[in-house]
């Protein structure tokens, strides 16, 4: 056994015993077992047989549950009183009841039916894992290592290979392409930024600093054009969403992010990429012209199937007899992850998945407006990452599958619980007027000292 395989299991061990104080330390081993999946490393062969993220999981609602104290919180005050609730328990109702009743592969169909359940779960772990201000940091900090380990590798090891000028052969638990590794990487990076705003300890922002860099650094080697309109988007919400001594910090950040790109950026192959979107038929890549022909032939599916036909109907079910083919091995994925969904789930999936995404924006825009009142620089960042975080994700599923992958989820839960803890967390300052005959309870963060805005 190698000195990384022993390491690797101290933090693991270290993490689920210090889980059982606090359940956000839980999410930091599932975060460990999702980032370094042993099977995925060139280290981990020893222990790679193990459902080591599985077992994090468990432990998490093991711990949750082992460390539930009697409920003496107002109902608002809740976990289960955030609006995505009921569109999360419609939509899991809507998946069984298709799988059940429609799915046109079932064996298919039940695999991405329990990966749908997973993560509905997960959204509702984190919110109960997520009890103060502290837990929300070390989930951040999970995420921020996490993809700095994967950059790392990446970037200093010179792990994986370049096929068609874009890294393969790196990934996580669930990630097995670059465009999907590209898309997990821009949804969490607002998430590690939070960071920069929620602590004053300068190692743990130099370390956020160094990780985000390793981790973009990977973004622009998978050569990833969704991932970089991804990007563009994120960035754009991202100023969007402050104002104030705020816009001036989120135009400094991006004014930075700008110039590491620059740096970073050792392959125009991708600019070249991102132009083909939008240019002629004539003139587009195989790339995009094939993504085009899948849309097209699963829209033709959806209008005749249109209350869905189950999990990955399309890649192993209907998807041959549009594309025109004989053999349904020569069927792939949509590469669209609204389409699949709408596919997959029925229209009515689509609806509840694209209330979902309303739900988690209002929510931020909410934690905007409550920031702003109570002239809170601090949270009015957070908010904005978590925003921009949200956008990325949407943005990179138009151009894969990615709606049907878990990160998405981590931001909803993280957005959700920190606008709940940092509302009804008891304050240590004096709340400005405004802000009390608003909202009676407390300014909106805690995390860092704030500064004044208009």
């Amino acid at each position: 056994m190698n000195k990384t395989v022993v390491i690797w299991m101290a933090i693991a061990a270290l993490l689920a015993m210090r889980s059982f104080v606090r359940p956000s330390y839980a999410v930091g081993l599932y975060m460990l077992t999702f980032f370094a999946a042993p099977k995925f490393w060139w280290w981990g062969d020893v222990i790679e047989d193990y459902r080591w993220n599985l077992f994090a999981g468990v432990l998490l609602l093991v711990t949750i549950v082992a460390t539930q104290k009697n409920d003496d919180t107002t109902p608002s005050e809740r976990p289960l009183a955030s609006t995505a609730v009921p569109i999360l328990v419609f939509m899991a109702v809507n998946v069984v009841l298709v799988h059940l009743l429609l799915a046109v592969n079932p064996a298919s169909s039940f695999g991405w039916l329990i990966i749908r359940l997973k993560f509905l779960l997960l959204f509702f772990l984190l919110q109960y894992s997520v009890r103060d201000q502290k837990d929300f940091r070390i989930i951040a900090m999970s995420v921020a290592l996490g993809m700095g380990y994967i950059g790392w590798e990446a970037t200093i090891n010179e792990r994986g290979s370049f096929s068609g000028g874009r890294l393969e052969g790196v990934g996580a638990a669930g990630v097995q392409s670059s465009n999907q590794l590209a898309s997990l990487l821009i949804t969490g990076l607002p998430i590690a930024v939070t960071l920069l705003f929620t602590t004053t300890s300068n190692w743990m922002k130099a370390t956020v600093l160094v990780a985000c860099g390793l981790a973009f650094n990977v973004v622009l080697m998978c050569n990833s054009r969704g991932a970089f309109l991804g990007v563009l988007i994120a960035g754009f919400v991202f100023l969007l969403m402050t104002s104030g001594p705020a816009r001036k910090r989120s135009m400094g950040i991006a004014a930075v992010a700008l110039v590491g790109t620059f740096l970073l950026l050792g392959d125009p192959e991708i600019l070249t990429r991102f132009g083909t979107t939008f240019t002629s038929g004539a003139e587009r890549d195989n790339s995009a012209t094939s993504r085009i022909v899948f849309w097209t032939a699963a829209s033709e599916m959806l209008v005749d199937f249109p209350l869905g036909s189950g999990g990955n109907s399309f890649s192993e079910g209907r998807g041959w007899r549009y594309m025109g083919r004989a053999d349904a091995g020569d069927t792939r994925a949509i590469h669209n992850g609204f389409i699949t969904e709408a596919v997959d789930w029925g229209i009515q999936g689509l609806a509840l998945m694209l209330l979902f995404l309303l739900a988690i924006w209002r929510t931020t825009r909410r934690g905007r407006k409550m920031a702003l009142q109570s002239g809170d620089v601090n949270a009015m960042m957070i908010c904005a990452c978590l925003a921009a975080s949200l956008a990325a994700w949407a943005v990179s599923s138009v151009f894969g599958d990615y709606l049907n992958d878990e990160w998405g989820f981590w931001t909803a839960g993280l957005a959700y619980a920190f606008l709940r803890v940092h509302t009804f967390a008891p304050s240590i300052q004096t709340e400005p007027a405004a802000m009390v005959a608003v909202h009676s309870r407390r300014p909106l963060s805690t995390l860092a000292p704030r500064s004044s805005a208009r």
